[in-house]
């Protein structure tokens, strides 16, 4: 029957929650998990820590106390799927996730949801890095259960992050008033014209792709693809030059980051090698709306002066 008004308090909406941010979010579906037995995670083999923030999103894997085992790799830093499925098959899994670093997914998701699917696991999708917030149709972030995004690394803000449930099945833990999101920061979210900002980071990615697309001294690791928005740009450094590039860009004040430059400890580099020398390789080059073409330009230029430098010597 026709009503003045809508009624429904559960239609079109997305299953979002926002909370402080995205360690919170997953810390929130790991405790809405457990039960009387301790929870066995699978994770992949790249997660970082550094002294300052912790290892992100081990953090909460730890704080609950739970059980984990790691899966492969390959070199865009994409499932592998036969490491993936043999965890599942074999270790009693609970719950898996999956991380689109830097935006970027190169993994066959739909391979991995019925894998999870076919098995009772439940998949978790890391989209910490991966700008697809509040959008339906998107790829990213429809494959899992559950997937949690974080708002302050492609936001102006400090913090930030949202929970975004796809199966309903699950009775989420309700967040506390110190685990949700502030209101200046949902303010600056629902401020922003995301849209822009997405084609803003694309074209600084273009940016730098045309600029160092001949240098033989990096590796870029990705190409843009059409669904792509990227949290920043990735390269690897040859010849073990990572760290001291890394310092000469500091030097003229051009600061770029290394992300998941140290492994944590329970990542054991001799299973998974090839974790170890993406992270002592990575450089990230920022792509973020408040960089331009000019700011892009001048660092490309002192990457190619390093190297020549470098050779000279």
């Amino acid at each position: 029957m026709i009503t003045k008004s809508p009624y429904n308090t559960v239609s079109c909406k997305l299953g979002l929650s926002f909370t402080k941010n995205a360690r919170t979010a997953w810390g929130n579906i790991i405790a809405s998990l457990c039960t009387d037995a301790k929870l066995t995670l699978l994770l992949p083999a790249y997660i970082g820590r550094n002294d300052k923030e912790g290892s992100g999103v081990f953090d909460p894997v730890l704080d609950y106390d739970t059980n984990s085992t790691f899966y492969g790799l390959g070199e865009q830093l994409e499932v592998d799927i036969t490491s993936f499925e043999d965890k599942v098959r074999c270790g009693n899994i609970d719950v898996a996730l999956v991380i689109h670093y830097f935006g970027f997914c190169r993994t066959d998701m739909s391979k991995i949801k019925k894998i999870c699917k076919d098995n009772n696991v439940v998949l978790v999708e890391d989209c910490a890095h991966a700008f697809h917030l509040g959008k339906s149709e998107q790829i990213i972030g429809n494959y899992g259960d559950f997937s949690f995004y974080s708002v302050h690394k492609y936001l102006a803000t400090a913090t930030g992050g949202i929970l975004k449930q796809n199966n309903m099945t699950y009775t989420l833990s309700k967040l506390t008033p110190t685990e949700l999101m502030e209101r200046s920061v949902l303010e600056d979210y629902s401020n922003s014209e995301l849209n822009k900002i997405s084609t803003i980071r694309r074209n600084n990615f273009k940016d730098y792709a045309e600029h160092l697309k001949s240098n033989s001294n990096i590796n870029i690791m990705f190409d843009l693809t059409t669904n792509d928005i990227p949290q920043t740009f990735p390269i690897r450094i040859k010849n073990g030059l990572r760290e001291k590039l890394y310092y000469f860009l500091m030097d003229h004040e051009l600061p770029t980051v290394a992300l998941y430059y140290r492994m944590i400890e329970e990542i054991d580099l001799n299973r998974f090698p090839l974790s170890g020398t993406i992270s002592s390789e990575i450089l990230n080059l920022p792509v973020h709306q408040d960089t331009n073409a000019e700011d892009i330009f001048k660092l490309c230029e002192k990457i190619k002066d390093f190297f020549v430098n470098e050779i000279r010597l």
